[in-house]
């Protein structure tokens, strides 16, 4: 029986959710009560436990609006009973209205066995009568005066320790009626369970029966096309599961490289433009610009890795297809010799899409140096370029992808060249493979064509046979709006004198960084993480007019240490640079859509307009 009394009754005592009710009314007379005693008692000049009612109140008001969405934060049991303790030691201190303070500690006990059940209850009743000892021995030793008479300090600890255990029995019957009915509940299921065995073994054998009476070749038949249907879809799944990891996997592996690269590129972008600053001759000028040109491409390289593993932070917008290919297309044809015979066709209608004009270009361009490459050789070489418009009524398998119903146009680039086996065509879509000779490509053309064509939501449809050419057929789904874009102006931005804060654990990018923005025009305080940037924050504050700062660092990130600095000035301006883009899977800390997020390497005049931009 002792032991019932203190353990009460397992798995019988009430959760958050049955007793969310409870907890709403008790949230809600809780925020009333302490808001109106605030108010009674600060008239009567109980001013500090008025100044606890009030802070407790507003405590309590976001947890009843949640409550009230059924949006419960973490322990609201805990925290309603920490608020009541709290409460009831400042309303023991202080006295209150009449010096009746220390009666109103008899509701604890109630509360914290109800809410919490036997065995928790016990726990924070022995809380309080701890607290209640500690301060009624301050007292005896003179170290704390409470306001009470004598007979009154002797007999309400008493009357605390007869009301705790009526609440103890109380909840003990309580959680023996739960105890009990939630027998009768599994005796209940354990029935209901075993009329449905026996209802579904009563229809597996009406089932079975009226099977024996249908004709055995009908039957036949009918397993025959299942087993050939499930196995068909069995193998398309599996080719479709294998395919998606293949390339997930690659995706990924790209994307990490890609961003060490970004860093790189990062420091050599800011320390050429240093250097550019200070060549005086033409000749060293023209090599730096070189040197640029060097980089630039190292970087559009990586925009094709990052491309490919759709990593690359693409901005679609609407825009006619087919106006925008008839000026693609005369642009693409450049790279054609002249004994290649081109043809086109386009429609005369409008093929609007939701896309980036720069990466349809780009697989345009891509295609057809693809089908240039492989037309070495033929003796009628041509190239046709065709965008029509299709509807897909039923779903279509093509190269491992579902093309599902819908309004396309289709963009179609076809060659008569040297062509390719299915063992070819199941990797072209592979970073760095490639059928040409040794030097004669990258094998990052068609990776930045099938990266690009899923951030478009769109799909690839390759047919080609060997020695007979092949064709590239693209899907982009067609949609009915129409939008306009801004041009924008390519110009750097001095700074004038304002602060920075620069952030970054790598100690190359972060000198040349540095360097850059003295440069710029500005004053350049550094950090080698986010842990650093905030302590240099706390001392210099005042002076600091933008942080700067790098997304994945050690010991701090970057958006944990924007939120620690927000603490301490929540109106404080941050701009973030990462090498990642900000949805990428490896970035430990995420960043919220409502940063401002700038991706390496980026060039100097938008890193100078962004900065002038957050400053302004």
């Amino acid at each position: 029986m002792l032991k019932r009394i203190f353990n009460g009754y397992q798995g019988s005592a009430q959760d958050e959710e049955s007793l969310h009710w409870i907890l709403l009314t008790f949230f809600a007379f809780t925020f009333f009560i302490q808001l109106v005693f605030s108010f009674i008692n600060y008239a009567h000049g109980h001013q500090i436990l008025s100044y606890v009612q009030i802070v407790s109140s507003v405590a309590v008001l976001p947890w009843l609006i949640l409550g009230i969405r059924k949006q419960w934060l973490p322990r609201p049991r805990e925290f309603l009973l920490a608020v009541l303790f709290v409460d009831l030691a400042a309303l023991i201190i202080d006295g209150g209205i009449g010096n009746t303070g220390i009666y109103w500690a008899q509701v604890f006990p109630f509360a914290a066995f109800m809410f919490m059940g036997i065995q928790l209850g016990w726990q924070w009743c022995g809380a309080f009568i701890l607290f209640y000892a500690s301060l009624l021995l301050l007292h005896q030793m003179e170290y704390f005066d409470l306001s009470y008479d004598s007979a009154t300090l002797h007999y309400a600890p008493v009357m605390f320790l007869v009301f705790t255990v009526i609440a103890c029995l109380l909840e003990l019957a309580q959680e023996k009626r739960q105890f009990q009915l939630n027998r009768v509940n599994q005796r209940l299921k354990c029935s209901e369970n075993e009329l449905k065995i026996n209802q579904s073994e009563l229809e597996k054998s009406v089932a079975s029966r009226t099977e024996q009476l249908q004709k055995i070749n009908a039957k036949l038949s009918r397993e025959v096309d299942e087993k050939i249907v499930a196995i068909q879809q069995f193998e398309l799944a599996e080719m479709k599961y294998q395919h998606a990891q293949k390339m997930d996997a690659l995706g990924t592996l790209v994307g990490g490289v890609a961003h060490d690269f970004n860093n790189m590129l990062s420091g050599i972008s800011a320390n050429l433009y240093l250097l550019q600053r200070k060549a005086e001759s033409a000749d060293m000028k023209d090599r730096l610009d070189k040197i640029g040109d060097l980089t630039m491409h190292a970087a559009d390289m990586i925009r094709q890795l990052m491309t490919f593993a759709r990593k690359d932070d693409v901005q679609l917008k609407v825009f006619d297809l087919n106006l925008f290919m008839k000026e693609a297309y005369k642009l693409a044809k450049l790279s054609i010799p002249a004994h290649i015979r081109c043809e086109c066709m386009f429609s005369h209608e409008e093929q609007m899409i939701r896309g980036e004009a720069t990466q349809v270009q780009q697989i345009l361009m891509n295609l057809m140096n693809n089908a240039r490459d492989a037309l070495t050789g033929s003796d009628d070489p041509f190239i046709s370029v065709s965008l029509t418009s299709s509807r897909v009524e039923t779903p279509l398998i093509k190269n491992q992808q579902e093309i599902m119903p819908g309004n396309y146009t289709i963009l179609s680039v076809q060659d008569n060249g040297s062509g390719m086996d299915e063992a070819e065509i199941s990797r072209i879509f592979e970073p760095f493979y490639t059928t040409k000779e040794v030097g004669a490509g990258t094998g990052l053309g068609l990776s930045m064509v099938y990266g690009a064509v899923r951030s478009h939501s769109g799909y690839i449809d390759v047919v080609s046979y060997p020695g007979s050419g092949s064709r590239f057929s693209i899907y982009f789904p067609l949609v009915d709006e129409k939008e306009s874009s801004d041009l924008k102006v390519n110009s750097v931005v001095q700074g004038e004198q304002e602060s920075i804060l620069l952030v970054d654990d790598d100690d190359a990018l972060l000198e040349a960084n540095e360097q850059l923005l003295i440069a710029l025009g500005y004053r350049v305080i550094t950090a080698k993480n986010g842990l650093l940037a905030v302590e240099i924050y706390q001392q210099q504050g005042d002076d600091i007019d933008l942080i700067v700062m790098d997304v994945v660092m050690p010991v701090l990130g970057g958006p944990a240490a924007a939120e620690r600095i927000r603490k301490i000035n929540p109106d404080v301006k941050v701009l973030f640079i990462t090498g990642y883009d900000k949805d990428h899977e490896s970035t430990c800390e995420m960043v919220s859509e409502s940063e401002n997020v700038l991706n390496k390497p980026l060039a100097i005049d938008l890193l100078s307009r962004a900065i002038h931009d957050r400053l302004s």
